[in-house]
């Protein structure tokens, strides 16, 4: 934009300029020029000024923040581990005493079906499921076999039979519940129902039938060096948590799914 002075000749700008001044102090027809001069040179300065100006985002401002990031419910669940999710739920053990499935420190079982029983060859009298009368059979054999004179003298009982064995010993001997419940199950709660459990003697040494002394026996050193080859374990061992009494000569099959299940499924 071209200056307003340079309208006026050279020779004649100082003597103007010099008394330009005043005049536009007495005079308001000379104010209006200045007044317009004024305004241009402000809004082209301006203008000047906002072109020639950086441009700034917000996020470069020194004064101004950036909004903090809204973090979600959800993205918070997501981002929480689920202490709970590997957790398992706590269930009591249905032989340990106190289990709303256990009787004096034993577990309910069904009646095996008599039908479904076989006798062993050695012993008629005793009865058990067919697998695991075939494998005590070839204990008896492969105990022989070493010179160990194993033998089986209890197999499967009925409800009657247990009831004689718990109550009318009980009563017999003059025993407190508790007491009878450490030696023998109530009817109902023995292993022997199931067909998988047998009681195992010496026949080298009869004295020890249904005895703890059973375990210094050659017949008991046998079993516990091998009747878990042949799927068999003992139910009530030393400080069982059953509260039962130790009981070297009793056993139970534990080689089939049906049997395992029994046993150990809560």
């Amino acid at each position: 934009m071209a200056n307003f002075t340079d309208d006026i000749p050279e020779a004649r700008r100082e003597t103007l300029m010099a008394s330009a001044e005043p005049a536009l102090a007495n005079s308001p027809a000379n104010i209006t020029p200045w007044i317009f001069l004024t305004m241009a040179v402000l809004g082209l300065g301006s203008a000047g000024f906002w072109w020639l100006r950086p441009s700034t985002s917000l996020t470069d401002a020194p004064d101004i923040e950036a909004p903090p990031a809204t973090t979600t419910s959800s993205a918070v669940a997501a981002e929480t581990p689920d202490v709970t999710a590997n957790t398992p739920a706590a269930t009591p053990d249905s032989n340990e005493p106190g289990s709303p499935n256990s009787l004096l420190g034993h577990r309910p079982y069904d009646i095996a079906d008599a039908t479904s029983l076989t006798p062993l060859s050695t012993n008629a009298m005793v009865r058990l499921k067919p697998e695991a009368a075939q494998k005590v059979e070839t204990m008896i054999t492969d105990a022989k076999a070493v010179g160990v004179r194993l033998g089986v003298i209890s197999g499967f009982r009925s409800l009657e039979d247990q009831q004689y064995l718990f109550f009318d010993l009980k009563a017999e001997r003059g025993q407190t519940t508790q007491t009878r419940a450490e030696v023998s199950a109530p009817p109902g709660y023995s292993e022997h129902h199931t067909g998988y459990a047998v009681d195992f003697v010496d026949l080298s040494q009869p004295a020890t039938e249904l005895n703890v002394s059973f375990e210094e026996t050659p017949a008991f050193r046998w079993l516990k060096e091998n009747a878990a080859y042949y799927g068999f374990e003992m139910s009530f061992t030393k400080d069982n948590n059953q509260n039962v009494a130790y009981e070297p000569w009793h056993w139970r099959y534990v080689g089939n799914q049906e049997s395992l299940e029994m046993f150990y499924q809560d």
